[in-house]
């Protein structure tokens, strides 16, 4: 009796475990895939832009000017993520595409997140002229406003001096 006993938890275990290994295999699987949409996605403005494949230290994508490292996890760990993309960049621009549960495979949708000083660097170089203006007071309140005559704070619709 004690045989069979120990038999059926040997079979529970491997049955166990053989779905965790169904699981895993499945999100490794979803992110080799997401590698490769964001790889295809970005082949619009960087022709030699393609998936760096598995188990390859480094990008995540090759052929481009930039760092990037591709998540499809359900856990949401943005620090590590920063921290590992930033330690190799090497001087390039770091950037993290998260595809997050429930997203299909158009990588035009999946998040994106950078460090702040990076952003601000960016921002920098990008030519406003077209549509920034000089930031003004709102009348009623005095908050900042930027190519708005409305003011959110107090609602006021003639804000701008």
């Amino acid at each position: 009796m004690k045989a069979t006993h120990v038999h059926l938890r040997i079979g529970q275990i491997n049955a166990h475990q053989s779905g965790y290994n169904m699981a895993s295999q499945h999100r490794k699987h979803r992110g080799y895939r997401t590698q490769k949409c964001v790889g295809e996605y970005l082949k619009k403005w960087f022709p030699y832009a393609e998936s760096a494949g598995a188990g390859r230290q480094g990008s995540d994508i090759t052929g481009v000017p930039f760092d990037i490292e591709v998540k499809a996890r359900s856990a949401f760990q943005p620090k590590e993520w920063l921290d590992q993309t930033r330690k190799r960049a090497d001087g390039k621009l770091s950037i993290v595409v998260m595809r997050f549960n429930g997203q299909g495979e158009d990588a035009g949708e999946y998040g994106a997140m950078l460090r702040f000083s990076d952003l601000i660097q960016l921002l920098n170089k990008v030519d406003y002229s077209e549509w920034f203006q000089e930031p003004s007071r709102c009348q009623g309140c005095g908050t900042w406003l930027i190519n708005d005559d409305y003011c959110t704070k107090c609602k006021d619709h003639n804000a701008s001096l």
